[in-house]
């Protein structure tokens, strides 16, 4: 037993090499952009993970653009094998093969679906093909939302193939399975507006949760590196706190309920990992990590699913050893710092709830909506205010009519299907209207394939009934691209901002975080920068704006630092990585630009066609053609301080337009404003 028990983190990073990815013969010399790689974490525990190198859709979850991945876990017991969720279709294919080279496709007794969705559809029924006419019907586990999806999603000339070769069970909080060999997996569902279906799985024999969408993050696995979070915080703690930012922030309430529910504790007696193995590279670390696991399985600690045990019974928690996620790297060596900080997000999420408040409720058929729903939320959270997100397909209408009572603006969002608006949509309108103050700004979006009568109707009802719109309509056909997700970024900002002013009117001003005294102000006031405009862009998104708080940073390589306000259109995309040009003004030419950029916009509108600009070769972004110079940048790191981020790029091109200029600089009264 106590060998069997060996059988954690010493062995998660014995991937590629041992198993190798799957994936369809590559050109030579060009690197796969997407393939399935097996990653053993345990001699009776494997992740399939779905790895891709470039952006992998234009949610704005993936703004980040440093791929993803979609993850899969096999936990073999001596009874029986779990698969615990399927992957994007896009995977399909490579992804059964790694199943019947892992285990055998028959071999799988159980199928658990912690989230479905439409898309995933295609490769359970691969799966299925893929399994004998002989193989028993494989045993789907999800929960109850989930397998009502499920079930709706079958086309009528699959539902006989279905029922033949799979059986259907939903699950509770505390449910168990037994696989045997110790492995009694326990399920948590885990749901909010954003996956009302979720569904957690713990491992009480290893400690792993496998957290389906919590906890994890969009970044791809590098060449030579295992998929896990090797490089700890610095790495990848941008990637988990913007994907919590996009997604679980929305939607903190009911994340503090599933935080609450998961009851997770860490494995407080492993030694530190990583350290004192000798060696260097895989080697060190695998060494490194085996003392951990060795500590475990033998000596008085009397195994690990025994330490578990007692801790869990000390506690009443559930205690992990390590987080298995949907997307982004298996979590160990980050395993505390992240629940901390996810704790500490959700607070202050639900803290701004409860000084201001924005209501998105929607519909989507296709997730198209459903991304333009997100978009929108994160430019509200942008601007320092709190949202609440509501799919009110999966809600009842006094669910609705309770986060209008509770939020201080709201904006709706819908597909066309046949001509009109889905009919929970227009029920959610119903209850707005019969109940809504008037005073609260609103706005509408949508997508549709062909003509987007949803997004007239939902304006047009809202206007007859005396709303003040904060934006204008939002209308996508079919998916979203960059420009769209911007847009809709820029919206959610205005239509925040037009929160906080009414508010104000009432009121009801959400007092600073700090109290700064009058003479620090103008103490701190005295600080000078140069005027300069930053431009940025990124696919068919572009943006432009004044920047004054600008320094530079580094000689070798030649660096710079800018401040860019957290509401601001273009911090979107001036991510790490991101490109943007920097033009110096100009003493004496700088006015007419500043008083130009100064001007309030609507989302989206050009703010450099007034000003006479060239776009550089290198990066297509725009630089000024008055300017005293400008440079071209790469955003290397970025420094959340406060209401502001602060980049820091390299310089990678740059060029003196005026040799005889000097460079104008801004001098401000008071450090509490530009």
């Amino acid at each position: 037993m106590a060998t069997r028990q060996r059988t954690t983190m010493a062995h998660r990073v014995r991937a590629m090499a041992a198993s190798g990815t799957t994936q369809a013969p590559p050109n030579p010399g060009v690197v796969p952009q997407k393939d399935v790689r097996v990653l053993k974490l345990s001699d009776e525990t494997v992740a399939l993970r779905g790895n891709v190198r470039e952006r992998f859709k234009f949610e704005v979850e993936y703004g980040k653009k440093r791929g993803t991945t979609d993850n899969a876990y096999i936990v073999r017991g001596q009874n029986a094998s779990a698969l615990i969720d399927v992957p994007d279709r896009a995977f399909a294919e490579a992804f059964i093969q790694a199943v019947e080279k892992e285990i055998g496709v028959d071999k799988l007794q159980f199928l658990i679906v912690g989230h479905f969705s439409p898309k995933r559809m295609d490769t359970l029924m691969a799966l299925l093909k893929a399994r004998s006419k002989s193989a028993p019907p494989l045993q789907i586990i999800c929960s109850n939302p989930s397998k009502q999806l499920l079930l709706k999603s079958l086309e009528r000339k699959m539902v006989d193939f279905f029922t033949e070769r799979a059986t259907l069970k939903a699950v509770r909080t505390n449910d168990p399975l037994d696989l045997g060999s110790g492995h009694l997996l326990t399920f948590i569902t885990t749901p909010t507006p954003r996956w009302p279906d979720a569904l957690c799985t713990y491992d009480n024999q290893t400690g792993l949760l496998f957290s389906n969408k919590f906890f994890g993050c969009h970044a791809c696995d590098q060449e030579g590196k295992p998929g896990v979070d090797i490089g700890g915080w610095d790495e990848y703690g941008e990637d988990w706190n913007y994907y919590y930012e996009c997604l679980v922030k929305p939607v903190a309430k009911q994340a503090s309920v599933v935080l609450e529910k998961l009851n997770l504790a860490v494995k407080s007696e492993r030694p530190p990992l990583y350290k004192g193995s000798g060696k260097s590279g895989m080697e060190g670390l695998e060494a490194s990590l085996q003392k951990v696991w060795d500590f475990f399985a033998g000596g008085s600690s009397g195994g690990l699913a025994e330490s578990l045990a007692k801790d869990r019974k000390a506690t009443g928690k559930n205690v992990v050893t390590g987080i298995c996620p949907m997307h982004g790297p298996v979590v160990d060596r980050s395993l505390q710092q992240l629940l901390i900080e996810y704790g500490e997000w959700n607070t202050l999420a639900k803290k701004m709830l409860d000084e201001v408040c924005v209501a998105v409720i929607y519909a989507s058929a296709y997730g198209n909506t459903a991304a333009l729903a997100n978009a929108l939320s994160r430019g509200i959270t942008k601007a320092g205010v709190g949202v609440e997100s509501l799919n009110c397909e999966l809600s009842k209408p006094e669910e609705v009519e309770a986060l209008i009572e509770r939020c201080g603006g709201f904006a709706v969002g819908a597909p066309t299907l046949g001509g009109h608006m889905p009919t929970p949509m227009q029920m959610a309108l119903g209850e707005i209207l019969k109940d809504c103050d008037r005073s609260y700004p609103c706005g509408v979006f949508g997508s549709f394939g062909w003509s987007g009568e949803a997004v007239d109707e939902m304006e047009s009802r809202l206007k007859d009934g005396g709303f003040n719109f904060a934006f204008d309509p939002v209308r996508c056909k079919f998916k979203p691209t960059e420009a769209t997700l911007q847009l809709c970024e820029e919206s959610g900002t205005d239509l925040a901002q037009a929160v906080k002013k009414a508010n104000n009117k009432k009121g009801l001003k959400v007092e600073s975080q700090y109290s700064v005294d009058r003479g620090v102000a103008q103490a701190v006031g005295r600080v000078v920068g140069s005027l300069c405009v930053l431009s940025a862009k990124s696919g068919d998104a572009k943006q432009i704006m004044l920047a004054s708080w600008v320094s530079q940073a580094s000689f070798d390589p030649p660096g710079l630092t800018v401040a860019v306000a957290k509401e601001r259109a273009v911090e979107s995309l001036v991510l790490e990585g991101g490109k943007f040009n920097l033009s110096m003004l100009a003493e004496g030419k700088a006015k007419p630009i500043v008083k130009e950029l100064s001007k309030p916009y609507r989302p989206q509108e050009d703010r450099s066609m007034n000003i006479a600009t060239e776009v550089s070769e290198n990066n297509q972004c725009l630089y000024l053609k008055d300017a005293v110079s400008y440079v071209e940048c790469t955003v290397k790191n970025r420094l959340e301080a406060g209401d502001h981020y602060i980049l820091y790029a390299t310089v990678d091109n740059g060029k003196l337009l005026d040799d005889g200029a000097t460079t104008a600089v801004h001098f401000r009264r008071s450090g509490s404003n530009y």
